[in-house]
């Protein structure tokens, strides 16, 4: 089914001015006689359609083998963290967040483990739990690109 013309607009040179083609916004509805209309005044026009589609969030196909661990006590070390998270599979990576001017942690550590599965295993057996006086919580890292992407709140706001 063809389409009348409801309205037209050209933009004023000085707007679009660096724009080399001409090119004009309509708006336009449906009409049956429209074609015929448009074939009597013996004019040409090239019409672009565009689609509007809605994005598919992409699903990470990567294994989910590094966690985030936060609530950490001043005292611990990665020894302890070690030791703590060791019984749940083989540890890849212990990294402990240290404050340079302070010189202790910063309270939060990441971890990576050989397989999805005991990363797993370490989630429901830690989190929660109390490490060195303290509950700590433990979950999935984030890439930094889904942490920018978010909201801006941290782990513990959103639970």
């Amino acid at each position: 089914m063809a389409a009348s013309l409801v309205s037209s607009s050209i933009p004023s040179k000085t707007s679009f001015s660096a724009v080399s083609s001409p090119f004009s916004f309509l708006s336009v509805s449906p009409s049956r006689d429209s074609l015929l209309s448009l074939h009597s005044r013996r004019r040409s026009i090239g019409v672009t359609a565009v689609a509007c589609l809605p994005s598919t969030p992409k699903i990470s196909t990567t294994p989910r083998t590094k966690l985030f661990v936060s609530g950490l006590s001043f005292r611990t070390t990665e020894d302890s963290l070690r030791n703590a998270f060791q019984t749940f599979g083989q540890l890849v990576e212990v990294n402990l967040v240290m404050d340079r001017i302070a010189n202790r942690p910063r309270g939060f550590a990441f971890l990576r483990y050989a397989t999805e599965e005991e990363s797993k295993k370490a989630i429901d057996g830690m989190h929660g739990k109390f490490l060195d006086g303290r509950v700590i919580f433990v979950e999935v890292a984030k890439p930094r690109s889904e942490l920018h992407q978010g909201s801006k709140q941290t782990p513990k706001q959103q639970r």
